[in-house]
């Protein structure tokens, strides 16, 4: 008899736990089937840091909508031409905050320089720095006086480049940072690369000054030199 009861009882404990098993995987099936999904971008590889990310290295997959933040980046385009300062793992969900565009990054000054462009250091005293009043962002006009030689035999007032944007002063390439009136022994500007080239045999071989340009004139123009025989 006592052995009978064992075995209803096993009996009945197998068939609750039969039932629970059910009860549980047809609730999460049912929630499964209810839960809703968006797109979100994953990595398709791994990209490393700093790198341009091109629509070869993303792909979409299904996210709950219930998991999102609302940092996800939900379509590849939003992607594509940004990088991230961080590598990106194979499968890691994209997020648009971790993402920058080249030039508008301000964690490094790298990620402050126009596409196609280079930074430059300018040294500057309080003359040639417009009293020390340049800010970042500004633009200047180089001005420079060419020494004498075979095209000239006098030296010549020259405006080398122009529209030069600031994009750092001293060490600071940030405004949070910037020097409140404060001297600063350099200057760092964005140029391309043929004016890198003429900067640099500028700042070798020339006295030069810069010139501040008001926010709204960026156009350019073309003074004729001027040498000392023209006052």
């Amino acid at each position: 008899m006592r052995n009978k009861i064992i075995v209803v009882l096993a009996l009945v404990f197998a068939l609750l736990a039969a039932f629970m098993a059910y009860y549980v995987l047809n609730n999460a099936k049912q929630a499964a089937l209810n839960e809703q999904y968006i797109q979100v971008v994953t990595a398709r590889q791994d990209i490393p840091a700093n790198t341009l990310i091109t629509a070869e290295m993303l792909e979409s997959k299904n996210f709950p909508r219930s998991l999102q933040t609302g940092k996800e980046v939900t379509e590849v385009n939003a992607a594509v031409g940004r990088l991230s300062p961080v590598m990106i793992s194979n499968g890691e969900y994209l997020l648009d905050s971790r993402l920058i565009k080249p030039g508008e990054g301000k964690d490094r000054l790298a990620y402050t320089v126009p596409e196609g462009m280079r930074a430059m250091s300018i040294p500057i005293n309080e003359v040639t720095g417009i009293s020390n009043m340049i800010k970042i962002g500004d633009r200047v006009d180089f001005v420079a006086i060419v020494p004498a030689n075979s095209a000239s035999p006098d030296p010549r007032s020259m405006m080398v480049l122009q529209n030069i944007e600031i994009l750092a002063v001293g060490s600071a390439y940030k405004e949070s940072t910037a020097p409140q009136g404060g001297e600063s022994a350099t200057l760092t500007v964005a140029v391309d690369p043929p004016s890198a080239l003429k900067l640099k045999m500028a700042l070798e071989d020339t006295n030069f000054a810069l010139a501040l340009r008001p926010p709204s004139d960026k156009d350019l123009v073309n003074p004729a030199p001027v040498t000392m025989n023209q006052f």
